[in-house]
């Protein structure tokens, strides 16, 4: 996909159009340009959720409309994702003890209105509380108005409107989390005055008023695909800072103004979009088979997806329009969901049916499924165009978070009971298609390719025996032994018939069942109660490379430490060493290290390592064989093992 270059110059007219414009698509531009992406669900942090002081509040004054707007808007990433801003925000906000001298000053200097009400309204706080961002009390009815800063002692204007300063803050927070960063300090730029000549040569100015926070007054400037600060107060740890959307564009930027770094000097991304696979569109005839043996084409055939009833089609009503349907029973669990992102529930075996309408998407659903479980529990899946899928069950409000995401389009689900219990499917437009064992969480990750129409579940025979209701009856852990799906694939010309072998197709699903018959909470860690513990070994399992390395690093920072032994080590060990001895883990060289340094207790005062050093001890002969492994890092870390469980 060609990246489309941004120029940040032209920065100063997007501000200006803003003002005829609806109030947050600037800022919802801002954040999709640098890579925010809608995480779905609902808000993790609402405006109840920071300082809730209430004295000092004034009831008298109304709540301006704009900042009502954000915090309902869900393009308010804060209340998603506060740790992106560093900020505390008051609800409701309060009036600050500091007053504005002279009724505030105006835009360009100008001054306010003299003699009105010179109180102000604090609704955010720097981190530190350092200083306070406010608007004025006189202004409190307008709809959007100023936005003040406590910088020294006094109020000055920090923004022209709250909408704006929303969207500057967003434009000051994200690009250091999301782009690539170079950051060049008072000596650099003091001792090369041509730096800041050659910026206000070559890029222009963004439009936003000085950022004041911690004393920079720091000016803005645009160039292709980046932002460079000029911090021109005494409070600025860095003179220059740019931040860009590629490292090229960075790399032009700071080549522009002629400074000089290192690699060492350019800072990642710290938040990264989540990845998207490379895949060919799906093509499976009859015999093909997975590497690892998780499925086989049994068949490839020429029929129409099953049809849904069309009573489904009258659960929605305007402005929404049916997407996708579907139905249980004849039906007696009828679903529906439509382009405004509501999902439509319609039981019709109740004495008094009602529909039940749910906004759960911000875009339109695109695949919806239900499933009944043995103990009569309806579960209802539904994705949207942007990744997002949510599941829960009929008779409990759904969870706030969702069940799954991904940054492109579902294309279809499915549920079935399966001789493991519950499973769901799920197919995204890149050609990733997944399967989740509900009972244990175990994941399989089926590369099958894009152009995936259709999808189909069940725990009956090639010839379609069976169903979402048969077999396996279980609410959830039969065992995987010689069990079987069927997972129905169709794209645009036919459906290929695939069978599962569900041991393989979750390898590790009778140890995550085990993982949750330990009482981690009891145990204890590095940091606390060992209650992540079994969570991040089912993570280690991961067919994601990323995912698994990461768990084993947090595992590392939980476990792992010479002076004091982990209670929550001694059973984490087995487990560990059971996803080493798996040929297909993602992260076996991190792995043996970590399990070689859970033996590293040597140190541990009164042998209270003595348990922890046994379990590792007691693996050895499984692991031996890893010495003349072909991986030279493995080899390594095997010797490591070796080395410290021998020590004492």
């Amino acid at each position: 996909m060609t990246h489309e270059i941004i120029d940040y110059g032209q920065f100063a007219g997007r501000l200006e159009r803003q003002r005829t414009r609806p109030r947050w698509s600037l800022l919802d531009e801002v954040q999709r340009e640098w890579g925010y992406e809608d995480p779905g669900g609902e808000p993790r942090h609402s405006r109840w959720g920071g300082e809730n002081d209430e004295h000092g509040v004034d009831w008298d004054l109304p709540v301006p409309q704009a900042l009502n707007e954000w915090w309902d808007s869900p393009l308010n990433s804060f209340a998603f994702n506060p740790r992106l801003y560093w900020v505390h925000t008051q609800w409701p906000p309060k009036i600050s003890e500091l007053e504005v001298a002279d009724g505030g000053e105006g835009d360009e200097g100008d001054e306010g209105d003299e003699g009105g009400d010179s109180r102000v309204c604090v609704f955010m706080s720097e981190y530190h509380y350092t200083h306070e961002w406010g608007y004025l009390a006189a202004e409190a009815e307008l709809p959007d108005p100023r936005v003040l800063v406590s910088v020294g002692g006094e109020w000055k204007v920090q923004s022209r409107s709250l909408s704006e300063f929303l969207t500057q803050l967003a434009f000051e927070r994200m690009p250091a989390h999301y782009g690539w960063t170079l950051r060049f300090g008072r000596d650099t730029v003091d001792a090369d005055p041509e730096i800041v000549r050659r910026l206000e040569a070559s890029y222009r100015e963004l439009g936003l008023l000085p950022w004041q926070e911690m004393g920079t007054d720091a000016l803005s400037y645009g160039a292709p695909d980046a932002v460079i600060r000029h911090g021109r107060g005494p409070g600025a740890d860095f003179k220059i800072v740019i931040n860009a959307r590629t490292r090229d564009a960075l790399l032009d930027a700071a080549r522009t103004l002629g400074l000089e770094w290192t690699d060492k000097d350019v800072r990642t991304p710290s938040e990264v979009p989540l990845p998207l696979e490379d895949l060919a569109p799906v093509s499976l005839s009859a015999g093909d088979s997975d590497p690892r043996g998780r499925w086989t084409v049994l068949t490839r055939e020429f029929p129409q997806p099953p049809v849904v009833a069309g009573a489904a089609a009258a659960l929605v009503e305007a402005p929404g329009t049916l997407r996708a349907v579907a139905s249980l029973h004849g039906p007696t669990l009828l679903v529906a969901g439509d382009t405004e992102g509501c999902v439509h529930v319609r039981e019709t075996d109740d004495e008094d049916p009602e529909t039940l309408t749910l906004a759960l998407h911000r875009a339109p659903v695109t695949s919806v499924a239900c499933l009944e479980l043995a103990s009569g529990t309806r579960l209802v899946l539904s994705g949207d165009a942007h990744g997002v899928i949510r599941y829960w069950s009929t008779r409990r409000k759904p969870l706030r978070a969702p069940f799954a995401r991904r940054s492109t389009p579902v294309g279809s689900l499915a549920a079935a009971v399966l001789p493991t219990g519950p499973a769901l499917a799920a197919a995204w437009a890149d050609g990733l298609v997944r399967v989740w064992d509900l009972a244990s969480d175990a994941v399989a990750d089926l590369r099958l390719g894009t152009g995936i129409k259709f999808l189909g579940l069940d725990a009956g025979s090639a010839d379609g025996a069976g169903g979402a209701d048969g077999a396996g009856g279980a609410d959830g852990t039969g065992n995987s032994g010689d069990a079987e799906g069927i997972l129905r694939v169709t794209d645009a010309d036919s459906t290929a018939t695939l069978r599962l072998d569900l041991a393989k197709l979750w390898p590790h699903r009778d140890l995550q069942l085990r993982l949750e018959s330990v009482d981690w909470g009891s145990l204890w860690t590095a940091r606390g109660p060992g209650h992540l513990v079994p969570e991040l070994i089912g993570k280690v399992a991961s067919d994601d490379k990323k995912t698994a390395v990461d768990a084993v690093h947090d595992l590392y920072r939980l476990l792992v430490s010479k002076e004091a032994a982990s209670t929550a080590a001694v059973p984490a060990v087995p487990f560990l060493v059971e996803l080493m001895r798996d040929p297909d883990n993602r992260s076996r060289s991190t792995l043996l290290l970590l399990i070689a340094d859970l033996a590293d207790v040597h140190q541990a005062r009164g042998g209270r390592g003595d348990a922890q050093l046994a379990a590792v001890r007691e693996a050895l002969p499984v692991l031996s064989h890893l010495h003349d492994d072909p991986e030279g890092s493995i080899r390594w870390a095997a010797n490591e093992l070796e080395q410290n469980c021998a020590a004492r």
